[in-house]
């Protein structure tokens, strides 16, 4: 090298020692310009790039250097740190294990070599290296930094801490050392620990994002909802798009009842960093959150893409497909994602309603049964026993019960309160469970805005919604028709809000007719929904779903109105901190029984239920028609077969060995219960055949069937609701047996309420009994019938008229106690 070169390379040298990068790259081009091969003038014109901040013009100077002089140890260790700098660890490690292979490498040459080892994830290997350079530069501060990131990469957290506690004996401003302090306490969830790290560090350098971010990840653990947002929203002051504190923000806007802000952060989230797993996660969840079922479904599959066996996401994917109706790709993505983890519930919950939907019950029961021993789910377990009792699979049912009944005083995951009605169960039992269960469903749906200070006006009339899916031919809309359209108009103006399908038929028409606002709802989300009726402003929402099938009670959950009630759809409790009021009659929920409901109780004085006058029955066909032998005794039951308990059916089965000209007609629900009910009836004396079975029909005709009856009998504890009107309608008296809760004292309301309250009994003992005496005491049976067609014109249970008085005063006094409704 010429003296020139030597001169002006010893220079370059020092100053960039002295951090003059610029000042060292015009010397070194000097050089360049005399000799563009010289190696140390391309490493130290490579390397004042790198002090400038510019690994990627620094890069093909190294490389020229390197390639010049192969065992050039400066150049190959500034080219393993370049590449380091440009994220490409590979490149680095094959640039720095030659440099450390030659002699006398320096400490700095080791220890980025366990740099490019740790962020590929081989923290055994970057040990080896990071422990020479801590062996050469014992107080190297930097040395014990990256070996403490080694030794918490290889799960020897104690280690690690101790190597970071060096590092602040060294340094005690370094910062670093004090985020890493609380990120392993952090991971051991030591939160307290974890908490005065992250604080230190911010009390340092208040704009350490990282320490910022994890500080909110504490409060997170701590649900410590606010004061982690506090924090995520400060990072995100300091960097908008900032992926992580986005979506972190976002899981807690969830946890929070906040699923529109949420999707908005993790949109930021995901356009920040595309292939941010758990943030697209995070956003199909809040699309399924607000019913958004098509956008959850895309997101998903932009999820699925990119990680095909992620089993969380084909979950949440078959609950969108089976919510639109997409039958075949729901069960598709569910058994993919039982086949990813056959220990998670939700698939086989979508698997099972999936068949069920499709009249596969032994399907659903299968899947159920495989769930059940795979996951040990509650959720199923509940779900089991009560597609069971569909089939009237009763021995398995009692397994289901047993395994139920162990777990229903503490937990809140054993599914809809809604299957517990025919459990034997107490109205104490059902309220403080379905209060857990309810507080767990809703508690991320956060209310709306409640009207400030009360009502800013009293209007003219008393605006009243209703909500349900059912306005159309289903029988909760013959029981409440007839009242809609007795509404006085004068005081009351009635808005109708449907979410279920358009059948186009008559009592769809008349529901419509019914009601001065009749708004269909079926196809938007919640929060749309939700905002809709809370504009209509109306003064009291009424929803008639409970928890039956196709409810919405998440959308009562967003508190559109300031006073909602639950009537006529659910036999129970909602349980839920956004119902107010439960409408009920002295019978149902006697005076001091109020505890068992989580509403406050609201009495109409005859009967909770109304009747619709204007349903005709069509002439009854002969019985023969009707599969009824001749001369026969005709025993009823209506109800659906899940109501149906092994205890009662004995009683049946006694009632027909002691009435020999006895039959039982009952409702064909399915074919498992059907041949079960038979095999049962078998089991206990009684030729199958006297089981007859009713298929689906009109419901004019339907009503016909009770001509052709001797007697109804009732179910117990889910005692008989529309079936039994409908029976007492046609003449036909019901047997009633009623207990101490909701379901089990409806039918005793309704024959209170006919005036007929000496067909209720209370024990099974009686119920045998008065059945047993009205099927061999024809008089009395005929005084009976006689007393039930005078019931029809001449007692409160046919009353429509009288009944929407009493509904209009109970909803007037609701509003004068509610103070939200006052002027």
């Amino acid at each position: 090298m010429s003296a020139f070169a030597s001169r002006k390379l010893k220079q370059a040298q020092e100053l960039l020692q002295r951090g003059n990068a610029a000042a060292a790259t015009s010397l070194c081009e000097e050089v360049l310009q005399r000799a563009p091969r010289n190696p140390e003038a391309l490493c130290l014109l490579g390397i004042a790039q790198l002090v400038g901040g510019d690994a990627e013009r620094a890069l093909p100077l190294l490389e020229q250097a390197a390639s010049t002089q192969p065992r050039y140890g400066l150049a190959l260790e500034h080219l393993g740190l370049a590449n380091l700098m440009l994220g490409r660890f590979a490149d680095a490690e094959r640039s720095l294990r030659d440099a450390a292979a030659l002699p006398a490498a320096p400490p700095t040459v080791h220890m980025r070599l366990g740099i490019s080892l740790l962020q590929q994830n081989r923290g055994e290997e970057a040990l080896a290296a990071l422990r020479k350079a801590v062996h050469s530069a014992p107080e190297d501060p930097d040395g014990h930094l990256n070996l403490a990131h080694a030794y918490a990469q290889t799960g020897e957290h104690d280690t690690a801490r101790r190597h970071l506690e060096t590092v602040l004996r060294l340094d005690p401003a370094r910062v670093e050392a004090r985020f890493n302090l609380g990120v392993l306490a952090l991971q051991r969830d030591e939160l307290d620990a974890a908490q005065q790290w992250f604080e230190a560090v911010l009390e340092r350098e208040p704009r350490y994002l990282d320490a910022l971010i994890n500080l909110g990840v504490v409060h997170q653990k701590r649900a410590q909802a606010d004061a982690a947002a506090a924090c995520f929203r400060r990072a995100l002051t300091m960097e908008p798009g900032h992926a992580l504190a986005s979506k972190n923000l976002a899981d807690v806007l969830m946890s929070q009842g906040q699923p529109e802000e949420a999707r908005d952060r993790y949109h930021v989230a995901v356009q920040s960093a595309a292939n941010f797993v758990e943030a697209r996660e995070g956003l199909a969840a809040a699309y399924l959150k607000l019913g958004r079922f098509t956008e959850a479904m895309a997101s998903l599959r932009e999820l699925l893409r990119m990680d095909p066996g992620h089993g969380k996401a084909w979950s949440a994917l078959a609950e969108a497909h089976f919510q639109c109706g997409e039958l075949a790709d729901a069960e598709s993505a569910a058994r993919r994602a039982i086949e990813i983890d056959p220990g998670v519930a939700g698939p086989y919950s979508v698997l099972a309603v999936v068949h069920v939907v499709r009249g596969e019950l032994d399907r659903a029961i299968a899947a159920l049964e495989d769930g059940c021993s795979r996951t040990g789910a509650g959720t199923l377990l509940g779900m089991l026993a009560y597609q069971l009792r569909h089939a009237c699979d009763w021995p398995k049912w009692q397994a289901a019960w047993d395994s139920m009944a162990a777990r229903i005083e503490k937990e809140a995951a054993l599914g809809s309160p809604f299957w517990l009605l025919c459990e034997p169960t107490t109205a104490e039992q059902q309220c403080s469970y379905t209060r857990r269960w309810a507080a767990e469903r809703f508690a991320a749906i956060s209310p709306g805005v409640r009207r400030a200070g009360g009502a800013s006006r009293r209007p003219p009339r008393l605006r009243v919604g209703y909500l349900s899916s059912d306005l159309q031919e289903h029988a909760a809309a013959y029981l409440v028709t007839e009242v809609l359209e007795l509404h006085d108009r004068q005081r009351f103006e009635v808005f109708a809000y449907s979410h279920g399908p358009d059948d186009q038929g008559e009592m769809r028409r008349r529901v419509r007719a019914a009601c001065e606002h009749f708004i269909d709802i079926t196809w938007e989300p919640d929060d749309i929904a939700a905002t809709r009726i809370r504009e209509d402003d109306l003064d009291i929402l009424v929803d008639l779903k409970g928890y039956t099938a196709g409810e919405r009670l998440t959308l009562m959950a967003r508190r559109p109105c300031d006073v909602q009630v639950t009537w006529l759809g659910y036999p129970g409790t909602t349980g839920a901190a956004f119902m107010d009021y439960l409408i009920a009659d002295p019978f149902i929920i006697p005076p001091g029984s109020e505890a068992a409901y989580s509403e406050r109780v609201v009495r109409l004085p005859h009967c909770y239920q109304p009747n619709d006058r204007r349903r005709t029955a069509a002439e009854p066909l002969p019985r023969a028609e009707y599969g009824l032998p001749q001369g026969s005794f005709v025993f009823c039951c209506f109800n659906q077969t899940y109501k149906i308990t092994p205890d009662v059916f004995e009683v049946w089965m006694r009632l027909l060995r002691a009435v020999p000209a006895g039959v039982l007609w009952l409702v064909e629900s399915n074919r498992w219960a059907t041949h079960n009910l038979r095999e049962a009836a078998r089991a206990q004396g009684v030729a199958p055949e006297r089981l007859i079975f009713a298929g689906r029909r009109p419901y004019a005709e339907h009503l016909a069937r009770y001509r052709a009856v001797d007697l109804a009998l009732d179910t117990f504890p889910y005692t008989s609701h529309t079936i039994l009107s409908d029976a007492m309608w046609c003449g036909c008296p019901t047997v009633g047996l009623c207990g101490e809760t909701f379901a089990s004292r409806v039918s005793g309301s309704l024959l209170t309420a006919a005036h007929m309250p000496d067909l209720i009994t209370y024990s099974l003992a009686d119920y045998e009994k008065l059945a047993f005496r009205l099927a061999t005491e024809p008089s009395l049976l005929r005084e009976l019938r006689a007393r039930a067609a005078r019931a029809r014109d001449h007692s409160p249970l046919f009353d429509s008229t009288t009944f929407a008085r009493d509904l209009e005063e109970l909803y007037l006094g609701i509003a004068r106690r509610d103070a939200s409704l006052l002027t």
